[in-house]
């Protein structure tokens, strides 16, 4: 069992309503599930702490069941942050949605760019493709490859640029703008 030191606990309760009305800055206030375990920790006689952490890491599960709890741990959120790459989503404090970048854009906890590999490519005409990559994500491009046709197997950067556009660059050719379709 990891160490809740190493784990990230992240619970979804409400967190459309909650994290979107929290003003910038301000630390968002512990769960109730997660607080009352914390509280096991000031219980003196050792069979009552016992029984209360028992009885806290029980709820915990129980609401990890229902969907109710996710726990991540750092290398899981770096995942899941690299695969939100594109989208805009309100200000999630566990994500790092409180981060800017130098031109005061969001940016979520220092990902600007993601590398990938094209898994497959459709032409949307006039020189125009939609590209899916190995992690599942689907990109298209708002103007046209002019140099040569994207292949399944190359690799393709794609970076944060200006007001909130992404460009895209397929290996051996120019960068072009692309926008995050799913």
């Amino acid at each position: 069992m990891k160490r809740f030191g190493t784990t990230l606990l992240v619970v979804l309760f409400s967190i459309a309503a909650t994290n979107a009305a929290a003003a910038p800055n301000q630390q968002q206030p512990r769960p109730e599930i997660f607080t009352d375990l914390l509280q096991c920790r000031t219980i003196t006689d050792n069979s009552e702490r016992l029984a209360c952490f028992d009885r806290q890491v029980g709820a915990i599960d129980a609401a990890a069941q229902r969907d109710e709890v996710v726990v991540l741990d750092k290398s899981e959120l770096a995942k899941t942050r690299k695969t939100l790459f594109g989208f805009s989503f309100p200000k999630l404090p566990f994500l790092g949605g409180d981060e800017v970048d130098d031109r005061g854009e969001a940016k979520v906890d220092g990902v600007d760019q993601i590398e990938a590999v094209i898994a497959s490519v459709r032409s949307l005409g006039y020189g125009k493709w939609q590209i899916g990559l190995d992690d599942g994500a689907v990109w298209a491009t708002t103007e046209a490859l002019t140099a040569r046709d994207p292949k399944v197997g190359q690799k393709i950067e794609l970076k944060r640029a200006a007001m909130g556009s992404f460009m895209g660059k397929v290996e051996g050719g120019r960068a072009v703008r692309m926008k995050r379709v799913s």
